[in-house]
């Protein structure tokens, strides 16, 4: 059994190790993972989530208080004052020093106040409910910038992949046509600065491999890191879809883009705070109810009172409070706040001009970029098939090398012009989206 038992762990040892391949992850999976995970976009969820409680603490002031007071009153020196002698039967004109009062009081009361009208709560309710509404579109922002962040990076990665896959076919083809050469350098058909040539071109294309594969490691990470995920971790995307390079761009609405609703709950909040201030000017309304007892003593002893007597009293209690002059306080600050009004006008207008303008660049950038790849593809396809005829009939001795390296050469600066179209392309329509608002219902 021993003798069994060792060629079986030597066959184990020397296995070739297994390679993990990555499964790959669509767009849409690599965008819900990053949305699941990105702190700043759970920040911005947790504001929204704040934003709930301001106003339920808002709608608080409309709820009754309840209030338990208690007091323990001693008197080192008690109080003196005079009243008139003839009050208890002596003469007009002088007074007598009395005093009216015990050493100590204890007394607890229960309250309960209501406000039956208070128009800055009333205020403050809607502009919590604008506060909310800025918190929910600020996290849309934060939202649709990571959207396009992880998904620019990803067409990086796909192209960055698809040029890797034709420089591997490339060098591969070149290797071939070099092995042969060596052969022909070797038995004195071919002089060795020809065969020197050729192998300075298969130099370039692997140093050119490993460029874009440290380009491709970057993004990569990048992707990692707007996802939240361990850098270890194996992440690999789908493969680029040339027959989903173009779409039909929508007719967009500026005014849904997340960040002109934004300014727009911006400035509605400014109204809203000088709302607020001019609130301050009405009337403040209050009922309460107050139920205690009160208990006296001579001595210094909290749980004594005179007779073991405590004194019942209640009382209802309607209070207004109207405002009548504060130094013109009230006043300044509305004038403040209609400058940040202003403000807010004129940071939207600028807002919606500059939209306007990037809607139109960015359905021109996409148009240019949709014909720069038409135009490098048909380049590419030419070029592909000039190598091919070249690498042949330099196989077969019917043209030279210096035609074939310069095909070489087409076919290196073809590819690298349609990897470079492809990916501005896909940047071009992700700019479209989001410059009309059609960024997050796309994705």
């Amino acid at each position: 059994m021993r003798k069994l038992i060792t060629p079986i762990i030597l066959c184990i040892l020397f296995l070739p190790p297994v390679r993990i391949v990555a499964q790959p992850y669509s767009l849409d999976e690599c965008i819900q993972i990053a949305i699941e995970n990105n702190h700043q976009l759970l920040n911005s969820q947790l504001d929204v989530k704040a934003a709930d409680y301001s106003i339920k603490e808002v709608k608080s002031q409309l709820l009754p208080t309840v209030d338990i007071t208690g007091q323990l009153l001693y008197y080192k020196d008690l109080p003196s004052q005079y009243a008139p002698a003839n009050a208890f039967g002596g003469p007009e004109g002088e007074y007598n020093k009395i005093t009216m009062n015990t050493k100590q009081t204890t007394s607890g009361a229960l309250k309960v106040s209501t406000n039956l009208y208070n128009q800055s709560v009333f205020v403050g309710l809607k502009a919590a409910r604008v506060m909310k509404e800025t918190s929910l579109l600020q996290e849309g922002l934060t939202r649709e910038d990571l959207i396009y962040n992880v998904s620019a990076t990803y067409y990086s990665i796909q192209v960055y992949n698809d040029n890797l896959r034709r420089l591997e076919d490339n060098i591969s083809n070149l290797e071939k046509t070099v092995d042969i050469n060596k052969i022909l350098k070797d038995n004195e058909l071919v002089a060795d600065n020809i065969h020197n040539r050729m192998l300075i071109n298969l130099e370039n294309l692997r140093n050119q491999y490993e460029n874009q594969k440290l380009l491709l490691d970057n993004n990569l990470t990048l992707l990692k890191n707007l996802m939240n995920v361990d850098l270890d971790a194996q992440i690999a995307v789908a493969e680029f879809q040339y027959d989903a390079n173009f779409f039909e761009p929508e007719e967009g609405d500026i005014n849904k883009r997340s960040d002109i609703r934004l300014q727009t709950a911006q400035l509605k909040l400014s109204q809203y705070e000088r709302k607020s201030i001019v609130a301050q000017y009405y009337p403040v309304l209050t009922n309460s109810f107050t139920y205690g007892y009160t208990g006296y003593y001579n001595e210094f002893d909290p749980f004594r009172q005179i007779n073991n007597d405590w004194i019942k009293s209640s009382y209802v209690s309607l209070s207004i409070k109207i405002p009548v002059f504060d130094g013109f306080r009230k006043q300044n600050q509305i004038r403040q706040k209609e400058v940040a009004i202003q403000k807010n006008l004129n940071t939207l207008s600028q807002l919606k001009l500059s939209a306007s303008k990037e809607v139109e660049d960015a359905t021109r950038n996409y148009a240019t970029n949709k014909n720069l790849v038409l135009s490098n593809k048909r380049s590419l396809d030419l070029a592909e098939q000039l190598f091919a005829s070249s690498q042949s009939e330099y196989e077969s001795g019917v043209t030279s090398l210096t035609e074939f390296l310069n095909a070489q050469n087409d076919l290196s600066n073809a590819r690298t012009n349609y990897s470079a179209a492809l990916l501005n392309l896909k940047l071009a329509e992700l700019s479209l989206k989001r410059a009309n608002g059609t960024l997050v219902n796309n994705i």
